[in-house]
């Protein structure tokens, strides 16, 4: 697609990019109300469908085509060697590979793949391809599609949150081991990457909203407001004990995912590139680089092609890689 707006629906707010001409040329974030998404699953596809037309409406878009991020517990992403001579090959054995995940009837399910390379062993037996694939319920993407419509858009592509940096390191031309580490509001996602090669993730449960309840917990204010003091820095609430507690475990996991990915052959990462909500919290990230071996930037280097500076790359790089796909 030349031009797309590309979506990424988390449990806290909407990140959403806009690309014109293979290039993105827009980037906005919003919050979302409260509870309307729990743990990737949409709460009320009525209520997300209204935000959407108004997020239409008060930004004045015009293009309909529309690329989406599965929420990763609404999916299965795996990579693995199959079997492949050709398309409709391909096609056949893609299920077999998630048959240790998917207990009910496969045909319920839509399978993808990214062809990452090939491999011939024994000219005796069929190539073997490397892939990484995914899998999803088609009654999931069914809702998305019906919810797109209705806010006037036009449901073009869903990618699980790995292709979308897949897609956005082999624009950038990567050429080394790295990591990618969103920071997000309910989780801590640590993926590796050869190249552009993924090759395996570590998420730990606990993101932004941990701090979130540190920071209600010590100002007695709500959920949401405490968001507000974090983002905000309002009255230095990310300084706290509490919080300064949890960047240092945070800091510790992400070191132990490092530690078990380099011990079980995959070697040394050059750098980290930082995304999502917590890489704009300065305490969290000094923390960060001063546990980890390994030196951290952000994800704006991906996108220096653009000439708008004032894009928050680093909250809406995923929406800008399905945005590209």
């Amino acid at each position: 697609m030349t031009n797309c707006v590309g979506f990424d629906i988390g449990n806290h707010a909407v990140h959403v990019a806009f690309a014109k001409g293979g290039k993105i040329v827009g980037g906005i974030s919003t919050r979302l109300a409260t509870d309307l998404v729990k743990r990737g699953t949409i709460t009320s596809y009525e209520a997300m469908t209204d935000y959407l037309k108004e997020f239409r409406k008060t930004n004045n878009i015009s293009c309909r085509n529309a690329a989406l991020i599965l929420p990763a517990p609404l999916c299965y992403t795996r990579r693995f060697f199959v079997a492949a001579n050709n398309r409709e090959q391909l096609r056949f054995n893609l299920p077999y590979g998630f048959r240790d995940f998917i207990t009910d009837d496969k045909s319920n399910y839509f399978f993808d793949c990214a062809v990452l390379g090939g491999v011939q062993d024994d000219e005796s037996r069929p190539p073997e391809l490397d892939v990484l694939a995914a899998a999803v319920r088609k009654d999931v993407i069914d809702d998305y599609i019906t919810m797109f419509r209705k806010a006037g858009f036009d449901l073009k592509t869903v990618i699980p949150q790995e292709f979308a940096y897949t897609n956005l390191l082999r624009l950038a031309k990567a050429d080394h081991r790295h990591g990618i580490l969103d920071i997000g509001h309910n989780s801590v996602r640590l993926f590796f990457f050869d190249g552009y090669d993924f090759e395996g993730g570590r998420i730990t449960d606990d993101g932004c909203n941990a701090l979130d309840e540190a920071i209600s917990g010590r100002f007695g204010v709500d959920i949401h407001m405490a968001a507000t003091y974090r983002e905000s820095y309002l009255n230095d609430a990310n300084n706290i004990p509490e919080c300064r507690a949890i960047y240092g475990s945070m800091a510790l996991e992400v070191l132990k995912a490092l530690n078990f990915y380099r011990f079980n052959g995959g070697g040394t990462l050059e750098h980290i590139h930082c995304c999502g909500g917590g890489a704009h919290n300065e305490t969290l990230m000094e923390t960060l680089r001063n546990t980890l071996p390994i030196p951290l930037t952000d994800m704006s280097e991906f996108f220096t092609n653009t000439s708008h500076k004032a894009i928050d790359f680093p909250l809406i790089a995923t929406a800008a890689g399905v945005a590209l796909q």
